[in-house]
């Protein structure tokens, strides 16, 4: 089943999110030094013109006054000695009379001074009530911007879930499927393009392989059939050991041939027989055996003959491929052969063993170890055996060799 990609867009959410909240705290950290620098320009001009006016509207000989409300002006002889040390100049966060004031000084004559207080209480709430406000705003922000960016994260992603929802259905076996764009103006027009452009170059190569594929099959089954009826013709003037021979390879070369081609097929796989699987090994392995450049000796553990239901052809090629790379490892040595119930196949040689560094690649395609071969064997087999759904292992065994494993299940059910 397909699953949208959450990860990539809650990170685009969270991306979203966090630009937005960038934003927001820089727009608001702006108006705050803003309205900080123009509160405290216009505060400071109105301290001086007022000092400037309390100043010159003092009569001679007065001994100073207080205004009403927020500004206090001093003289030197009415200044409370809080404010007293304090030099000519604007000071801030004075605290007086219990509250927090502004203070201007200014030196009106040699040796005497001005003051004028600004009581800052009311600015001081308006700044906190500023600043909550603005802490406000930024969390319902950020809210808004959490559920805007969730629908935008989406919007921007959905030609991407589409074009993976098309890719989940297409067909491997229907040629001439495409991808379509329903979103032109999305960006991922030149990817679509793209694949499609691939895929037609896909398909043609397909259609050719299935052509060399059918006429392989053909031009293969028509000298098999020749040498299958020839054996049979001399077969009628008495059967012999070089006759059964040749029979049985035309048989088991014919099984493998439906077994091979049945990989250029998904849906249409050998069809399953009964085969009494020791004496089935045993027919395959003979063939091999036959050969005089083979010098190794088989040793067979199997218990009382059973059957299992599978494709003959398909067995025949794994165990082929396993034996014939066990036999070329072993050399002049054993090669041991173990069947088990239900469908278990196991083989091991006397040999060095693989190399470490080679057993991760052993079913890769034209992969050559020390032993030599085509390097497609154990691919082939490899291949096979995931096209039926059974396991095939190749291990080092902790005694010497190499040991493989093929169990042919859970297609094959066996029976005494």
């Amino acid at each position: 089943m397909f699953r949208r990609p959450g990860v990539l867009r809650t990170r685009l959410k969270w991306t979203l999110l966090a630009m937005t909240a960038a934003t927001a705290v820089f727009v608001s950290l702006a108006l705050w030094v803003s309205d900080t620098y123009i509160e405290d320009a216009v505060l400071r001009d109105l301290m001086e013109n007022e000092l400037s006016l309390m100043i010159g509207g003092v009569v001679p000989g007065d001994t100073g006054r207080a205004t009403a409300g927020s500004l206090r002006y001093f003289d030197d002889t009415s200044v409370p000695a809080t404010l007293r040390p304090f030099a000519p100049g604007h000071h801030t966060e004075v605290g007086f009379e219990g509250r927090q004031f502004e203070l201007l000084v200014r030196e009106t004559t040699p040796g005497r001074r001005a003051y004028l207080a600004y009581d800052a209480t009311l600015v001081e709430h308006r700044e906190r009530a500023l600043a909550v406000t603005t802490a406000i705003v930024l969390l319902l922000v950020l809210i808004s911007s959490g559920a805007i960016a969730g629908r935008i994260a989406r919007r921007l992603l959905r030609p991407l879930y589409s074009l993976v929802s098309q890719l989940q259905t297409l067909d491997p076996e229907r040629r001439g499927q495409r991808l379509s764009m329903p979103y032109l103006e999305n960006e991922l027009s030149v990817f679509v393009d793209s694949m499609n452009q691939y895929m037609d170059r896909l398909d043609a190569l397909v259609e050719r392989e299935r052509a060399f594929a059918a006429a392989a099959s053909h031009e293969l089954r028509t000298p098999l059939a020749v040498i299958q009826g020839a054996s049979e013709t001399l077969a009628l003037a008495g059967e012999t050991a070089p006759l059964m021979r040749i029979r049985r390879a035309v048989r088991e070369a014919s099984q493998e041939l439906d077994a091979l081609l049945a990989l250029s097929r998904l849906r249409e796989a050998p069809g399953n027989e009964i085969v009494h699987l020791p004496d089935f090994l045993r027919s395959v392995a003979d063939t091999q055996m036959a050969d005089p450049a083979i010098r190794a000796t088989l040793r067979w553990e199997t218990p009382a003959a059973f059957e299992i239901v599978a494709p003959p052809g398909a067995v025949a090629v794994i165990f082929g491929n396993l034996l014939r790379n066990a036999l070329r490892a072993a050399g002049s040595g054993t090669v041991w052969i173990a069947v088990r119930q239900p469908g278990e196949i196991e083989l091991r040689d006397s040999g060095a063993g693989i190399p470490p560094d080679e057993l991760p690649h052993v079913f890769e395609p034209r992969f050559r170890g020390r032993d030599g071969g085509t390097g497609m064997g154990l691919y082939i087999a490899r291949v096979l055996a995931d096209r039926f759904g059974w396991q095939l292992t190749l291990t080092n065994h902790i005694q010497g060799g190499a040991i493989a494993r093929l169990a042919l299940s859970p297609a094959p059910t066996a029976s005494a």
